[in-house]
C-alpha cells in the first residue's frame, strides 16, 4: 500500500473517517471499528518504516506492553497489526485538545498547572512501574478531554532511532525527543534512558504551562538542544514574577542537567507537588552542578500574552460546588495525598477543601476539530543544498567536527555528517554549520577556522 491517505476507505476492520495529522512516523486518522462500533485514533506507520523489520519488531513489542497499561490518565491501546503491508495501532479516541492548543490562548495559572501535572505524574507512575519510559513528554502529548480529564498520549510507542538531527529531532538510543523538552541524556544518546528523562521533560512542559514560553528558544532544534546541555535554566519569574519560590525550586530540580540531582522517581516529585498545592515549601534540594539563575529581576515586566488569570484563555474561574479530595473533573486536588510506590495513600491531617478544576470543559479552544498530538518534525536547520557535492577527506571532517564541538558540544558529529552530504566544498560546509552556533562572535570564529583549513 502506498503512502496515500486512507480517509474514506476501509482498512481491515476499520472504517477510516478522516485524517487528523501526519508526520515522519506516519499518519493519524479518526476511524470506527465496524464490529464494535467504537471510535478510535488509528495510527499507521509510514511505508519505509513498515518495510524496516527491525523497527517493526520494536514497534510491535512496545505496542504489546502499552496495551497492558490500564489507567484513566493513559490513552488505551485497543489493537495493533498489519493490513496490506501497513502496520497500524488503534488507540482510544480522545474527544478533547492537547495542552499545546490551550497554550495558544495563554498560560496556565500555577494552581491549574499543578493539578494538570499531577494527572500526568499518575500516568507516568503506572508506565514506569511497567518498565516504560515515554521519552517524548510535551504539551502535544498531554490532552485534556471535554470532561476535563488529562490523557497521556503515545506511551510505549517505539521511536525511530536514526532521525536526522536537522529535522529538529535527535538520536536518543531508544527514543526521539522534541528539542524544547528533551533531556540532556537523550541529547547525548545515552543508552540507559530511564524515568528521570521523563521527569526532565515534564519539568520543561510545566515551565511552558506556567510561563507561556518553553525553557529555551533558538533558531534551530540543534541550538535549543545545545542550550539544554550548557545553558542555565532561565528563572520562570522573568516571565511571571508572581510565581511562587516553591514552584521555581521544583522546576529547577526537575530540570537539573545531571539526572542524579533530579527527582529520582515520580513519587518524590508528586510529594513536592502536593506540598505546593497545600501552600508549603517543597522538600527539594537545589541542584549543585547545574548553572541556575536564582535572582529575580523585579524590573522585568510581564511579557505580552502571559496572563495571570487561572484560565488559559484569561477568563475567571467559574464558581462551582467544592468537593473533598478530588475536583469535579477528577484532578488530584490538595486533599489527594501524594503517590507512594505501591499506590497506597498516606494518612492525612485535615486540610482545607481544594478548589475544583472545572474550567477546561467550559473554555474550549476555537479550533474546528480535536487536535491530536503533533508528529510533524520541527523546521529544519536549513543546511544549504547544492547540485554538486564533494567527498570530503576524513581528516577535514574531523577538524570541522572538533571546531564545531567547541561551540555546541556533542551535537557537532551528527550535524557535520548531515551537512557534508550536500555541501559543495569545505567553506560552504562551514557556512552551513555556523548557523547552529549561538552568537555572532562564535560564528565568525568558526568560519575563520574553516576558511584557514580550506586554503
Amino acid at each position: 500500500m502506498t503512502d496515500q491517505s486512507l480517509a474514506g476507505r476501509r482498512f481491515g476492520s476499520y472504517e477510516v473517517l478522516e485524517e487528523l495529522g501526519s508526520g515522519g512516523m506516519g499518519k493519524v486518522y479518526r476511524a470506527k471499528n465496524v464490529t464494535l462500533e467504537r471510535l478510535v485514533a488509528l495510527k499507521t506507520l509510514a511505508p519505509h518504516l513498515s518495510a524496516d523489520q527491525g523497527f517493526v519488531q520494536r514497534f510491535l513489542k512496545e505496542a504489546r506492553v502499552a496495551a497492558r497499561l490500564n489507567h484513566p490518565n493513559i490513552v488505551q491501546t485497543y489493537d495493533f497489526g498489519c493490513v496490506e503491508g501497513v502496520y497500524y495501532l488503534a488507540m482510544e479516541y480522545v474527544d478533547g485538545h492537547s495542552l499545546r492548543t490551550y497554550l495558544k490562548r495563554g498560560r496556565f495559572s500555577e494552581r491549574d498547572a499543578l493539578q494538570v501535572i499531577r494527572y500526568a505524574v499518575r500516568a507516568l507512575a503506572v508506565a514506569h512501574e511497567a518498565g516504560i519510559v515515554h521519552r517524548d513528554i510535551k504539551p502535544d502529548n498531554l490532552m485534556l478531554t471535554t470532561k476535563g480529564e488529562l490523557k497521556v498520549v503515545d506511551l510505549g510507542i517505539a521511536k525511530r532511532l536514526d532521525e536526522e538531527a536537522g529535522s529538529g529531532l535527535t538520536q536518543t538510543g531508544q527514543a526521539v525527543g522534541t528539542p524544547q523538552y528533551i533531556s540532556p541524556e537523550q541529547i547525548r544518546s545515552l543508552k540507559d534512558i530511564d524515568a528521570r528523562a521523563d521527569i526532565y521533560s515534564l519539568g520543561a512542559t510545566m515551565y511552558h504551562l506556567v510561563t507561556g514560553h518553553p525553557p529555551f528558544k533558538g533558531s534551530s532544534g540543534a541550538l535549543v538542544m545545545t542550550m539544554h546541555l550548557t545553558h542555565p535554566l532561565p528563572d520562570p519569574r522573568r516571565y511571571e514574577p508572581g510565581l511562587s519560590e516553591g514552584l521555581c525550586r521544583v522546576l529547577r530540580k526537575m530540570m537539573a542537567k545531571e539526572r542524579e540531582e533530579r527527582y529520582q522517581d515520580v513519587y518524590a516529585l508528586d510529594n513536592d507537588l502536593y506540598r505546593l498545592q497545600m501552600g508549603e515549601l517543597p522538600e527539594a534540594q537545589e541542584p549543585t552542578t547545574s548553572g541556575i539563575e536564582t535572582m529575580v529581576e523585579s524590573h522585568v515586566p510581564t511579557p505580552p500574552g502571559a496572563r495571570p488569570s487561572s484560565l488559559p484563555g484569561g477568563s475567571h474561574t467559574p464558581t462551582t460546588p467544592r468537593t473533598a479530595g478530588r475536583t469535579r473533573s477528577g484532578a488530584p486536588g490538595p486533599d489527594v495525598p501524594p503517590l507512594t510506590p505501591r499506590g497506597e495513600t498516606r494518612a492525612l491531617t485535615p486540610r482545607p477543601e481544594p478548589r475544583p478544576l472545572t474550567q477546561y470543559s467550559d473554555a474550549r479552544p476555537t479550533t474546528s476539530r480535536p487536535e491530536g498530538p503533533s508528529t510533524a518534525p520541527p523546521p529544519s536547520t536549513g543546511s544549504p543544498s547544492s547540485a554538486t557535492t564533494q567527498a570530503f577527506r576524513e581528516e577535514d571532517l574531523h577538524f570541522v567536527e572538533v571546531e564545531l564541538a567547541k561551540h555546541i558540544g556533542p551535537l557537532a558529529r551528527v550535524l557535520v555528517k548531515k551537512a557534508a552530504k550536500t555541501a559543495s566544498n569545505l567553506v560552504a560546509l562551514g557556512g552551513a554549520l555556523a548557523e547552529n552556533i549561538p552568537g555572532e562572535d562564535g560564528r565568525r570564529a568558526f568560519r575563520s577556522a574553516i576558511r584557514a583549513r580550506a586554503k
